[in-house]
């Protein structure tokens, strides 16, 4: 099921940009090219006191699958046996890359055998430039029906915030 979610994210990655006449993805006029921007969502989940309820192993994080539109995408949380010099800001936290058309996208998380939420992200689709390319924006998201509050993330300090993250109380 890993290579699903890596097939995915490769066949979109071919599809989302435009070839220059040299071959060259979105050529810059100094023959550079452009990175794929590609957009995450982070969902750290706690309880009541703000333990993380990942890194208690409440939800063993590796065990945690998300599915949107028939595709179950596994691992969503990551660890340093995966990512060497994983950043703290992304440790024991839910990644999601953002994909889908404009509107609500539906989530379905798997935290375990018998817990499953869902998460729905209304998404907009910014002004695409020369190549195709646009920045998404989150206008909500609510999870198992409680709107959640969207702040601007970053997984360093010196990044620009593109990404989302929102804090569910569990």
């Amino acid at each position: 099921m890993k290579k699903v979610g890596l097939y995915l994210i490769a066949f979109l990655v071919s599809i989302s940009c435009n070839l220059s006449d040299d071959g060259v993805p979105c050529a810059l006029p100094d023959g550079s090219s452009v990175d794929i921007i590609v957009q995450s969502m982070y969902i750290e989940l706690v309880d009541a006191n703000g333990t993380n309820l990942i890194a208690n192993d409440t939800y063993p994080g590796l065990d945690i699958s998300a599915e949107k539109d028939g595709f179950i995408i596994r691992p969503v949380v990551f660890d340093e046996s995966q990512i060497p010099n994983l950043p703290k800001s992304v440790k024991d936290i839910i990644v999601l890359e953002l994909l889908g058309p404009e509107g609500e996208n539906t989530w379905v998380l798997k935290l375990n055998e018998n817990e499953n939420d869902t998460l729905a992200i209304d998404l907009k689709h910014g002004n695409a430039d020369e190549c195709g390319l646009f920045l998404l924006e989150v206008l909500s998201a609510t999870y198992n029906g409680v709107q959640q509050n969207v702040e601007p993330f970053a997984v360093f300090d010196t990044d620009s915030k593109i990404d989302f993250k929102i804090t569910v109380v569990k």
